[in-house]
């Protein structure tokens, strides 16, 4: 009697070091949110565009056995297998894919385009019929976040208004504002008047009269 045997690559699938044995699909979502401001000759376009975070939709299976390489001879027979209780595994599973959901922390999804750092997970859900009861399908959903470090700077308070000279120095949370240059933010705050003229919540007569304050070009 021949022997069939099968090649395949084995899974790198994982959701925060966390393996997934398949995904059956994925879907990636990058999107900007164009402004309805007229862009001026000489202007730059970018100025009128928002870029949103960055989202990750997909389809994933974890089966009752784990499908794994077997190193060494093969078994005389299915006696020979390890034993392995398929509802701890999934049970196992279900509660560490919850788990990293309610952490709320950022995790890295391995998926088969590349390693996608810093998504949170949005959505977390799992459909289970009579025919796959016994595995975890489930679908999940992650988005981007952005983490914006803050810097601490040294502040020297004068004495002036004593008249004694004295100053002490000490160390203040600088906070965002710390990391950001004054044009960056400067960009950024009108980006935000952009955002919120196209939501709605602001008018274009505002938006332009702010940008007279501010010297911005609409």
């Amino acid at each position: 009697m021949g022997i069939i045997s099968f090649t395949y690559p084995k899974t790198t699938k994982s959701i925060g070091g966390f393996a997934i044995d398949a995904f059956v699909s994925e879907h990636y979502s990058h999107s900007n949110v164009i402004t309805d401001i007229p862009v001026e000759d000489g202007s730059t376009v970018n100025d009128h565009v928002v870029r949103n975070a960055n989202e990750i939709q997909i389809k994933a299976f974890i089966g009752k056995v784990e499908f794994a390489v077997w190193e060494g001879p093969l078994p005389e027979s299915r006696a020979d297998l390890p034993a392995e209780d398929p509802k701890a595994r999934i049970k196992a599973a279900y509660l560490e894919l919850l788990r990293l959901h309610d952490g709320g922390l950022p995790v890295d999804v391995v998926t088969g385009l590349g390693t996608f750092n810093g998504m949170v997970i949005a959505t977390f859900n799992i459909d289970r019929a009579a025919e796959t009861g016994a595995d975890l399908p489930f679908d999940m959903s992650f988005k981007k976040v952005r983490i914006i470090k803050s810097e601490t700077a040294t502040i020297t308070a004068s004495g002036a208004a004593t008249g004694t000279g004295d100053q002490t120095g000490g160390r203040a949370n600088a906070g965002v504002a710390g990391t950001t240059k004054p044009e960056e933010k400067s960009i950024w705050m009108q980006e935000e008047w952009k955002y919120s003229v196209k939501a709605g919540k602001t008018t274009h007569e505002e938006y332009l009269e702010k940008c007279d304050q501010a010297g911005w070009t609409p």
